[in-house]
């Protein structure tokens, strides 16, 4: 759950914030008798929305195209010049095409993505696939230089 919002929002700490507040929201939840049938489905798209919410928010502040060249800028190798453009390229995706995309690199399978984000099972992959054949698009039109 860590490693999604993490992802999703690119903040460390913010990402443990976000985590805690599931957490007590789910407590919470179970403590006054609602019965949660999968818990782990449950808690990720619990996060999932909290991330969507907190990106929200934080978009009035923050134009994502300014952050995603600072951090490029900050230390010029592969490694973080790649991440900064894949985050970069994350966030110009709908919240439930993103949310899509770190699940299956999170290595879940088609079965645990369609309970998590609530796609039928049998949509996921075609979802999917249109989700990552955007994704590349938009690393194009960045003319990002692994795609030039």
């Amino acid at each position: 759950m860590f490693c999604i919002a993490q992802k999703m929002i690119n903040d460390k700490a913010a990402a443990y914030d976000i985590l805690q507040d599931v957490f007590v929201y789910y407590y919470q939840k179970s403590r006054n008798g609602y019965k949660i049938e999968n818990p782990k489905s449950w808690l990720i798209r619990a996060t999932i929305n909290r991330c969507i919410d907190y990106s929200s928010d934080r978009k009035r502040f923050t134009k994502i195209e300014s952050m995603g060249t600072v951090m490029a800028e900050e230390d010029t190798t592969d490694k973080i010049r790649d991440k900064a453009a894949i985050a970069l390229a994350l966030s110009r995706l709908k919240p439930k095409e993103k949310a899509i995309a770190l699940l299956y690199s999170e290595g879940m399978s088609y079965k645990e993505i369609a309970e998590v984000t609530g796609i039928k099972f049998t949509s996921v992959g075609k979802t999917l696939s249109r989700t990552l054949i955007k994704l590349n698009d938009i690393l194009k039109k960045m003319n990002y230089e692994m795609y030039a």
